[in-house]
């Protein structure tokens, strides 16, 4: 008994490794910031050009005065406008409705996106070309993988069947009239 006594005393008034201790205990949480950080910085951007690219392509509807543009198009449209999305054409989904200007409802609030896990079925959604003077609503969901799926914010983070996360971007613009000659 007194021997273990003398190790506990040698043992408690011993110094050797408190950094290493308190190494474990913060590296992790820094580590964890670090990632959620940086994961947070990517999404935003990614949604940034999304956003970009939406307001180009509606741009381009707004002043096509009376042209009509299929959802290929205007998907085409921002794709090109939007650089850093990684397979654009495959993970983007529009949909377009006309704004009734007595009531204002806007179509339902959640987005549908694509199903990462099955290509094959896209999903029914709205796409309706406005007349002349027409208010319009577009909203577009693009899905990406978290780039650090099981750490801080990209395991925290909404994500679909398949793991993806969602960016949605919406728009509300005004059809121009046609000219007239």
């Amino acid at each position: 008994m007194r021997k273990l006594l003398s190790l506990w005393r040698c043992a408690k008034n011993d110094e050797r490794g408190n950094a290493s201790v308190e190494f474990v205990l913060v590296v992790p949480v820094f580590l964890v910031l670090f990632v959620s950080s940086f994961e947070l910085g990517m999404a935003t951007l990614r949604l940034t050009m999304l956003e970009h690219g939406l307001d180009k392509a509606m741009r381009e509807v707004r002043l096509g005065t009376g042209q009509e543009f299929s959802r290929e198009d205007i998907r085409d449209e921002m794709c090109e406008h939007a650089g850093l999305l990684k397979f654009c054409n495959d993970n983007l989904l529009l949909e377009m409705a006309v704004i009734n200007s007595a009531t204002f409802n806007l179509p339902e609030k959640r987005a549908t996106c694509i199903n990462t896990n099955d290509r094959d079925a896209i999903p029914v959604t709205s796409f309706t070309n406005g007349d002349s003077s027409d208010l319009m609503f577009i909203r577009a969901c693009y899905v990406i993988d978290p780039l650090f799926p099981t750490i801080g914010l990209g395991a925290m983070a909404t994500k679909d069947e398949a793991g993806n996360m969602q960016l949605i971007a919406s728009s509300i613009f005004a059809q121009e009239p046609p000219k007239t000659e």
